[in-house]
């Protein structure tokens, strides 16, 4: 039984990421997506942080059990945290999953010219540059793009790694010789 408690930490944790997250996003009205996921997230960090220790206060005599807990729960929520961050982010990035509702609003048929007026290359890169602007991230110079922000440049190296390190290739574009 006390099992359970030492266990059911890391999906509280999630519970109110998810709930933090929701709420952030409603609150600015889906402007702040990046945002509304470090908030959620780190509201939950605080929860199964906090948890930890009133684990260690209702159940002094498992301390063992809580140290184990101390080290395991917050990496099991940090991957919980990992998986919910990259299923939301599927929906709200992916132009595939866009297209498939794009085509169910329609009654299951879209036409070439639809997609090419909603999905425009060029409109695609102009607005996630855009969103790079707006965000600090980056100044035009000319007709250049720098770099200000690197916050997410840690991030991007991650993930191009394991990328890279699973694929053999950091992009599905990328010819493999």
């Amino acid at each position: 039984m006390i099992e359970w408690f030492f266990l059911a930490s890391p999906i509280v944790a999630l519970a109110v990421m998810v709930l933090v997250q929701a709420v952030a996003i409603r609150m600015k009205r889906g402007e702040q997506f990046f945002g509304s996921v470090v908030a959620g997230f780190f509201a939950g960090m605080l929860v199964v942080l906090a948890l930890q220790v009133v684990l260690l206060v209702v159940f002094p005599r498992n301390f063992d059990r809580w140290v184990l807990a101390l080290v395991a729960n917050p990496a099991i929520y940090v991957m919980l945290a990992y998986c919910f961050y990259n299923f939301i982010n599927l929906g709200h990035a992916s132009i595939r999953i866009r297209i498939f509702k794009e085509c169910d609003d329609r009654g299951g048929f879209i036409t070439h010219e639809e997609l090419r007026a909603v999905y425009d290359d060029e409109l695609i890169k102009e607005a996630r540059l855009q969103r790079l602007l707006v965000g600090g991230d980056v100044v035009r110079e000319g007709d250049r793009w720098k770099l200000v922000n690197p916050r997410l440049v840690p991030v991007a190296k991650i993930v191009f790694g394991l990328k890279k390190f699973v694929l053999g290739r950091e992009s599905e574009f990328e010819i493999k010789s």
